[in-house]
């Protein structure tokens, strides 16, 4: 019977190191877990403070022999305690920059159950995914804001992304990648129209001319193009929005040079995007759902490494032209909710920008409650 039981865990590698995780943290809240860390101050390199007697208490927990030192050292924050620092910052997806701020001190006080609530959570989501994921695939984890591309259990491509906004949050799904469209024109969604662009027309008249939109209108059931300026934007309104928006292809197109497809049912897809500096966000939830790349020449070379492009991607690119390309193998993509995973047999964090992991916590209560004692 147990034996039956075990064969129910998923095997991948992954699973069984957040389980051993787990293990360990339930070991910490056993021993009682960690003393919360008072608010203070930002603390750098050199200080002396009473409260980094208490953060090596609780380092301690995860990376032991950090309060090894003389009495006397307890209060003061040297290099060695600055490395342990920096490495506790990069995994719960900080900045590591070795400052202990609010957002360090933060992530010190969530509590040891809380954090093993979290790592059940997400080997309950693992649980989710097919055992065999493929050879050939793409992970954009959500919740920590990158892709990776793995190609025979190598990792390939490791790159930033930009995720939607917590009011329009990207769902979890996954789809086969069919094409990429290079130049791509941008279809405007009725929604964002008229929720997003129209106040940005009616605030500067010359906005849609400035960002090339094409502005259509339907009569008898014809679709026109008509001018901007024949418009009286000032009389329309978020209820009100009787046009469809086209941007065309060029340097200002909201999905930059290429997007790739992956049909499903929330028309989701990864793009390119003019706004490069939002890459540099710590949290990069910007989007209205669909997903930006950081890179997308090198990840359009690993979608495409299989195709026998003629003329070369960079030449089409180049030409500004409107081409799409279609896959001659699809690739699968993921698209995950984990704000818990494996880097190098490391386990890091992030936080649950989406609150999922607050529902997930509310929805095992609920199975738990129901089964029969």
């Amino acid at each position: 019977f147990k034996a039956s039981l075990s064969s129910l865990i998923p095997a991948p590698q992954q699973y069984l190191q957040l389980k051993a995780a787990a293990e360990r943290y339930q070991d910490y809240v056993e021993l009682g877990g960690w003393r919360r860390i008072p608010a203070t101050s930002a603390l750098r390199t050199g200080n002396e403070h009473t409260n980094i007697s208490a953060i090596r208490d609780r380092l301690s927990f995860e990376y032991g022999g950090i309060d090894q030192v003389r009495p006397s050292k307890r209060d003061y924050y040297d290099k060695e305690l600055e490395r342990v620092i920096k490495q506790f910052q990069r995994r719960h997806s900080l900045i590591a920059d070795g400052i202990i701020g609010p957002a360090t001190i933060r992530e010190m006080n969530v509590s040891a159950a809380d954090r093993l609530q979290q790592i059940n959570i997400n080997m309950e989501r693992l649980r989710w995914l097919p055992d065999d994921l493929g050879d050939r695939y793409i992970v954009v984890n959500l919740a920590n804001y990158r892709l990776t591309a793995i190609e025979d259990d190598e990792v390939k491509l490791d790159m930033r992304v930009i995720v939607g906004k917590t009011k329009r949050s990207t769902p979890s799904f996954s789809s086969q990648m069919t094409h990429i469209v290079l130049n791509p024109k941008w279809y405007v969604p009725n929604k964002l129209a008229r929720m997003d662009l129209l106040p940005k027309q009616q605030a500067n008249p010359g906005y849609f001319e400035h960002y090339n939109f094409r502005v259509f209108n339907y009569e008898d059931g014809n679709k026109t193009e008509i001018s901007p300026d024949s418009v009286d934007w000032k009389a329309l309104s978020k209820q009100h929005f009787p046009y469809s928006l086209v941007q065309d292809p060029g340097k200002k197109n909201a999905l930059g040079q290429m997007k790739f497809i992956l049909p499903n049912p929330w028309k989701i897809y990864l793009h390119d995007t003019p706004s490069k500096s939002l890459f540099k966000q710590s949290r990069r939830n910007f989007s209205s759902g669909c997903i930006r790349v950081e890179d997308p020449i090198a990840l359009a070379d690993f979608s495409l490494s299989r195709n026998r492009m003629q003329p070369p991607l960079l030449d089409l690119i180049s030409s500004n032209e409107n081409y799409s390309a279609e896959l001659e193998q699809p690739l699968t993509v993921y698209a995950i909710y984990a704000t818990v995973w494996l880097h190098a047999n490391e386990v890091m964090f992030s936080p649950d920008s989406y609150q999922r992991d607050q529902r997930m916590a509310e929805y095992l209560s609920l199975i738990h409650i129901s089964e029969p004692t």
